[in-house]
């Protein structure tokens, strides 16, 4: 395709390659993106269970967080994609971590139950395309459940987002044991959303499509390694890594961390 486009495809390979270069990933830690969508969403990017343990065998990546693209389905519930994100991860259940969506309006409850059930890890919520305030009530309903199951939370909190701060001030106030993780190092709102989170130990930000100056300012220990892949890519994502490691000065210890040690933790320990 891109070559068709009349692009120079070997040119774009070798930028690639530097890109990957350019973070140095201490020996023997392990890779894992928190931020991936399986299936084909509205507005057509797309992504196959099988063509993104390509990319990640490709880009040195161990393992990824992977959850429905926004496939809400007849129903609204995402039972469906759900239920294709878990087929992807019994097929490569050693490299997909699988987390469930859905909308916080349409039978929430039962939704995360039954994807517990299936084996799901965790929770997707994107405020804009599915329109609901996080500090909704049925919002702050999911994250109660969530919370309960000891489910990190998955927070859109980029495009297309209003001030985010005021609003996970509150839904924190009603569930403060929550394990979120701000999209995008929450650039929708991140000077305010990095000092709301220093009173949350288990609110973290992750690295997809975020923009660096706001990663050079967070506490590694606060940053975890995503692509948003279809969206976003594994080239990029480990360069712009990189250049926040060296922006910032962070030693091995905040490499393994931010690669993949922090996300590890909130799920529950080394190997969860």
């Amino acid at each position: 395709m891109l070559a068709s486009a009349g692009a120079d495809v070997a040119a774009l390979a070798e930028i690639e390659e530097w890109a990957r270069r350019s973070v140095v990933v201490p020996p023997g830690t392990e890779v894992v993106d928190a931020h991936v969508h399986l299936g084909v969403d509205r507005d057509g990017h797309a992504l196959s269970a099988a063509d993104l343990i390509a990319d990640m065998d490709a880009n040195g990546i161990g393992r990824a967080v992977a959850f429905p693209a926004d496939e809400p389905g007849s129903g609204g519930d995402f039972r469906d994609a759900n239920g294709r994100v878990i087929e992807a991860w019994a097929a490569h259940p050693d490299r997909i971590i699988p987390f469930c969506r859905i909308d916080p309006a349409v039978g929430a409850t039962a939704a995360i139950d039954e994807a517990h059930a299936a084996g799901a890890r965790g929770l997707k919520l994107h405020p804009v395309a599915q329109r609901f305030a996080p500090e909704g009530e049925e919002c702050v309903a999911a994250v109660r459940r969530a919370t309960d199951l000891r489910w990190p939370v998955l927070f859109h909190a980029g495009f297309g987002a209003r001030a985010l701060a005021p609003a996970f001030a509150a839904l924190l106030e009603w569930v403060p044991d929550a394990r979120v993780i701000l999209a995008h190092g929450g650039r929708g709102d991140h000077r305010a959303l990095a000092a709301l989170a220093a009173a949350y130990p288990d609110v973290l930000f992750d690295t997809s499509i975020a923009a660096l100056p706001d990663l050079v300012m967070l506490p590694p220990e606060r940053i975890v390694f995503g692509t948003d892949r279809p969206y976003g890519d594994h080239a990029q994502a480990l360069h712009l890594v990189g250049a926040a490691a060296r922006v910032a000065g962070w030693d091995a210890t905040a490499m393994r961390g931010v690669m993949g040690g922090n996300l590890m933790r909130l799920l529950g320990g080394e190997g969860a």
